[in-house]
């Protein structure tokens, strides 16, 4: 059964929002995400959220320096910021499981509330999927679309960042189908193109069969 969830300010809109939120941020402005991120993750921090970024393009201390010029406080709030490798790194050889990142993301939300925060949020750049020897994008899909599920019961807002100008098309289009929130121009609405994870992951695995079939 899905708990109560607190309503929180996400900092780069006026609206306040049921925490647990799935996010989907789909960017070619570079500027214009470290901006909304910079919001997002500062808010959290002055909420007594415990946060996390997961970093793709730059080192981990490289991406403190730049969220430092952006005013979020990393040096004041470091015991409250976690910042680290891609959701890859985090996982054993270094290689992606969605099994173990949904586990993680679980017991980061738990042990948050363990340790006295509000709660718990956290970011993640996306193109580290497109390295090669890292992840398969179905099982980054099903990663995302199992999340949702995961977030019922341990509701750590998430946002996901791809960028638009380094994914294919048609792998955009399934991103969006796997979350139920959109970032557009600085405020959170509604996903029309959302999917429900089970009819998602049915769907897609039958799409996956087919293509395999005429593939041979």
């Amino acid at each position: 059964m899905a708990r109560d969830y607190r309503n929180i300010s996400l900092g780069f809109t006026e609206e306040s929002f049921p925490e647990g939120h799935h996010i989907v941020f789909i960017y070619n402005d570079d500027w214009e995400r470290k901006r909304t991120m910079a919001k997002f993750l500062q808010r959290g921090l002055s909420d007594n959220e415990k946060v996390l970024y997961l970093v793709d393009d730059i080192s981990p201390d490289e991406m403190k320096l730049e969220l430092l010029e952006l005013g979020v406080d990393v040096d004041e709030k470091q015991k409250d910021f976690d910042i680290t490798r891609g959701h890859y790194a985090l996982c054993p050889g270094n290689y992606f499981s969605g099994d173990y990142m949904l586990s993680l993301v679980g017991n980061y939300y738990d042990d948050a509330i363990s340790e006295g925060f509000s709660g718990a949020r956290g970011a993640g750049e996306m193109s580290w999927a497109l390295v090669e020897g890292r992840a398969t994008i179905p099982d980054l899909l099903r990663y995302e679309a199992e999340l949702n599920k995961i977030l019922l019961d341990h509701p750590l807002t998430t946002v996901c960042q791809y960028d638009a100008r380094r994914f294919d098309g048609a792998v955009i289009m399934d991103m969006l189908s796997v979350h139920p929130m959109m970032i557009v121009r600085g405020q959170l609405v509604k996903n029309p193109s959302y999917v429900p994870p089970e009819l998602f992951l049915r769907e897609y695995n039958e799409r996956l069969e087919r293509e395999k079939f005429f593939n041979k």
